[in-house]
């Protein structure tokens, strides 16, 4: 199932609206005597869009990671310890949503997958006093000599955030 609910996801800066195409999937936590287990990604899921690469980040307190885009590359990403401000922005020409902006929560008490299409800029920071580790899911290989990546500067005026 599909979240798309603001009880379990906040926006802000986004007039309540999702970006076109960004999706978000809670994930279930199944805690037993021995310890715990998380389902992140299925063959067989709604959502699945392809193996390239599997990486974990993590990220320090306060430290932004930002701006990132992908020409065709899907990404996802879910939190397994800490909490992370994912924040994305839409500058594609042709999306209705474009120049809306949405600031999801992921972390382990509440995880969730989210999905982020091509073109869509985004980056993250960790909040509190824990480093934050992501998994993140990507649906091509990384490729050095040609990455499918454009960057800007976390503190760029190009776009309309602050963090």
């Amino acid at each position: 199932m599909i979240l798309k609910s603001l009880a379990m996801t906040k926006l802000t800066q986004s007039n309540d609206q999702w970006i076109e195409s960004v999706e978000v999937c809670p994930l279930k936590l199944l805690p037993n005597e021995k310890g715990r287990l998380m389902e992140i990604q299925r063959a067989d899921d709604k959502i699945f869009p392809g193996f390239g690469q599997v990486y974990i980040t993590s990220t320090l307190p306060g430290i932004v990671k930002a701006w990132y885009r992908h020409t065709t590359q899907i990404d996802q990403i879910a939190v397994i310890v800490g909490l992370l401000k994912l924040v994305l922005y839409d500058d594609r020409e042709t999306s209705p949503t474009r120049g809306k902006i949405n600031t999801i929560f992921l972390g382990e008490l509440a995880p969730k997958l989210v999905q982020i299409p091509p073109g869509i800029w985004h980056g993250f920071q960790t909040i509190g006093e824990r480093e934050a580790f992501a998994l993140h899911l990507n649906s091509v290989a990384f490729q050095a000599d040609a990455p499918d990546e454009d960057r800007l500067p976390y503190d760029t005026n190009i776009i309309p955030y602050q963090w």
